[in-house]
């Protein structure tokens, strides 16, 4: 649970850095939100934690827990203890790529009214920044 929430906080912190432009942005955002999308992420996350998974660990982790044999992978351990892990982590990362799709739209949306916004603030900050251009110049 913990790895989809971090993918869905990387997904949605790279968004603009990925999008040169709005409609970049936005097109990032619908591909989050496209189910094959998802899927495709959920399965290449699937496999990186597989990778990690199959780190045979029963040498060193008996000393910390007798449960643990010698041929013992991070997976044998976890499946003795929770023997839907993996389709929960895979279902897990698929609706945080779909949480990060909607928190990207809503990112887009609010990068087109901070931009309103700072043009606003530029312009009626305008007077002011060439009163102090102004009196700089004077002193």
């Amino acid at each position: 649970m913990r790895l989809a929430f971090t993918a869905a906080i990387l997904c949605t912190t790279a968004l603009p850095a990925m999008a040169q432009s709005s409609d970049q942005g936005a097109a990032v955002a619908q591909a989050l939100k496209n189910p094959m999308v998802q899927e495709i992420v959920a399965a290449q996350v699937s496999q990186l934690a597989g990778i990690v998974l199959d780190t045979r660990v029963g040498p060193l982790a008996h000393y910390a827990d007798r449960d643990i044999r010698p041929t013992d992978t991070l997976r044998d351990i976890q499946r003795r203890r929770d023997p839907g892990f993996e389709k929960r982590l895979h279902d897990d990362t698929r609706r945080a790529v779909a949480g990060a799709g909607a928190l990207a739209d809503d990112v887009v949306t609010m990068s087109k009214s901070l931009q309103e916004t700072s043009s606003r603030l530029r312009t009626a900050l305008e007077p002011l920044r060439k009163a102090v251009e102004v009196q700089r110049e004077r002193n």
